[in-house]
């Protein structure tokens, strides 16, 4: 099964050991939203978010998106 954008976010946050109000509070985002996203409750965001979400995690947006060449 291919992973979401959720199951991916997931991952990459706890991989870095960082808890979603944590992630929510450097980001500026909602932690619900978060929390959405990782339930895959919602499928997509807006760029500027997942701009937001990839600084503040220090990770590629292709990680996050799962086009990355090694993915």
């Amino acid at each position: 099964m291919e992973q979401t954008l959720g199951d991916r976010l997931r991952a990459v946050r706890r991989r870095l050991g960082v808890s979603q109000v944590e992630l929510a509070a450097k980001a500026g985002v909602e932690q619900q939203s978060i929390s959405r996203v990782e339930r895959n409750e919602r499928l997509h965001m807006r760029s500027d978010v997942l701009a937001r979400l990839v600084k503040a995690l220090g990770v590629s947006a292709d990680e996050l998106l799962g086009t990355a060449p090694d993915q």
